[in-house]
C-alpha cells in the first residue's frame, strides 16, 4: 500500500488537510487511543489494509465521510476500483 494513500483512500499527497498540517498522515503516524481516526481505528483492529478489504465497505459510519468533498468522493472511487480489482 502506498504510504500517501490512507486508509480511508484519500491521497495524501492531495489533500488540503494534510498540506496545511492539520491531519498528519494516518500512515506516517503513530496513534494513541484517544486521537485515533475511525478508519484508522477500524482498519488496524480488522487487520487490513484500507477501507476497500472490508467486508462491510462502505459502511455507514464510512458513507457520510465520502460525501464530505471532492477528495473524499476521490477517496471513495479508488477504494471500490480497488475492491473491483482483488475480488
Amino acid at each position: 500500500m502506498d504510504k500517501n494513500i490512507s486508509f480511508c483512500g484519500v491521497d495524501c499527497s492531495e489533500c488540503s488537510d494534510f498540506k496545511s498540517g492539520v491531519c498528519p498522515s494516518c500512515r506516517l503516524t503513530e496513534w494513541k487511543d484517544g486521537d485515533i481516526c475511525m478508519p484508522v481505528k477500524c482498519c488496524t483492529e480488522k487487520w487490513i489494509g484500507c477501507c476497500a478489504f472490508c467486508e462491510g465497505f462502505p459502511c455507514g459510519d464510512i458513507a457520510d465521510f465520502y460525501k464530505e468533498s471532492d477528495g473524499h468522493r476521490r477517496a471513495y472511487e479508488k477504494m471500490c476500483e480497488m475492491r473491483k480489482r482483488n475480488m
